[in-house]
């Protein structure tokens, strides 16, 4: 029999899975239209603004969808993960707290975006009003991070007597602020919004462009230059910033970082393996192995030493299937980076790429390999910690609600989420075909 905690890591692994993609449309959306506001003023260009004001109609479906999927979120913590959160509100509810007036400055300044064009005599005020909107939306995935940090490098409290007598003892609030993994994962999560979001929005210029002419081609045209000069920036950061996270593991989760190497063994000289699985005590199957590479990336040195699950008991070995993810994961990060450098030399050269058909349908099919991208690197992070909740504090079996209307519950919210993502695209679309580009002064 299944147990009852394995259907809440699937439903809050659902909900988290829909959830990411309204919060990084949301994260990523306001840059976009402040910049196109902010070009078309100073270029005096009404292409721009006509974009800024289109795309302000879809920020503000995202951002009621994405409220009421994020209010489902934290009530699903709640439901589903009770000692866990019992936990959180002693050491780290400060995080969510905070998050809260990262909250209201995004729909406060939301108010006031939307409703006060065309109010200032200088326009650049309104444009910096829409900053405040993209300073919320990006602080609350910073302080939702952090948490999640907490949960990967735990602090701010006593963790030895709290494993021993389960008391919580010796609570330091602030700590939570800045545990190990905090800054790296922060801006790793960050970049690789605005990157995931970008190209969700280079998707829908490319695809309007494919199926529009004239006018209506420039206006998609515009843009598509200010969503892929963001995400290709955003591209950069995303590299580096992942980089940098598996050095983090290498240091301070050493037991996710060897089932993600598939290292069976502490080792130096470590090679990088591509492929491969664990099969009966041995790694099999492995498409090549690299020598060397693993223990340079992880230490600088091919002398460096990695770590080996051999090290910790199997009981709390995370899933390897996470090697298979963070392969893929890797492997599709060069594709992009491929296609990335093909499309940027060609604007330089100035090749005008965006006027070839083949480069949009190749931009449309990154873009579906984006979302998956971010999905994949969540899923990989979350499975790669298993099977503890609070990393080497407290197992998600401890944590779990074992109740069984746990069951049904989650019938329903995968229902009701499965409807979301369709719902909001349908109501985007009939707001912005009954007002069509051609009928909007430029």
């Amino acid at each position: 029999m299944i147990p009852v905690f394995d259907f809440d890591r699937f439903l809050m692994g659902f909900s988290l899975g829909i959830h990411i993609i309204l919060a990084v449309i949301g994260i990523a959306l306001p840059v976009i239209i402040v910049t196109a506001e902010v070009v078309g003023i100073k270029r005096n260009d009404p292409y721009y603004t006509r974009i800024a004001k289109r795309l302000t109609t879809m920020l503000i479906v995202f951002f009621a969808v994405g409220t009421a999927s994020g209010t489902l979120v934290a009530l699903e913590l709640l439901f589903l993960w009770p000692k866990f959160m019992v936990l959180v509100g002693h050491v780290a509810i400060l995080t969510l707290y905070i998050e809260v007036f990262a909250f209201f400055l995004e729909a406060i300044f939301l108010g006031v975006y939307v409703y006060s064009w065309d109010k200032f005599d200088n326009r650049y005020i309104h444009a910096f009003t829409g900053v405040l909107v993209a300073l919320g939306a990006v602080l609350s995935a910073v302080f939702i991070t952090m948490l999640n940090a907490f949960m990967n490098t735990p602090v701010g409290f006593n963790i030895p007597e709290y494993i021993k007598t389960g008391i919580i003892a010796g609570v330091q609030p602030l700590a939570v602020l800045a545990t190990p993994s905090t800054l790296v994962e922060v801006a790793h999560v960050v970049s690789t919004s605005y990157f995931a979001g970008g190209f969700i929005f280079i998707f829908y210029f490319a695809y309007r462009m494919l199926r529009s002419t004239g006018d209506e081609r420039l206006h998609y045209r515009k843009g598509l230059n200010i969503a892929f000069s963001l995400t290709l920036i955003a591209t950069f950061f995303a590299v580096i910033t992942g980089i940098l996270s598996i050095s983090g593991l290498y240091a301070f989760q050493p037991e996710k970082y060897a089932a993600m190497e598939l290292d069976l063994y502490p080792q130096t000289h470590a090679p990088e393996l591509l492929g491969g699985f664990y099969s009966n005590g041995t790694v099999k199957g492995a498409i090549a192995s690299i020598p060397n590479l693993q223990s340079i990336l992880a230490t600088g040195s091919a002398n460096g030493a990695v770590p080996g699950l051999s090290s910790y008991p199997s009981s709390t070995w995370p899933p390897l299937v996470v090697h298979f993810m963070f392969d893929t994961m890797v492997g599709l990060g060069f594709g992009f980076g491929f296609v990335m450098l093909i499309i940027f030399f060609m604007l330089v050269l100035k090749m005008h790429p965006f006027d070839r058909k083949w480069v949009l349908v190749l931009l449309i099919a990154a873009a579906v390999v984006a979302v998956l991208l971010l999905e994949l690197g969540w899923a990989t992070a979350e499975i790669g910690r298993q099977p503890w909740i609070v990393y080497n504090v407290l197992l998600v079996s401890q944590a779990a609600n074992t109740s069984p209307i746990i069951i049904p519950l989650a019938i329903f919210f995968v229902v009701f989420y499965a409807l979301v993502l369709p719902f909001t695209v349908l109501v985007i679309k009939r707001l912005l075909r009954d007002r069509p580009v051609a009928n909007e002064q430029v």
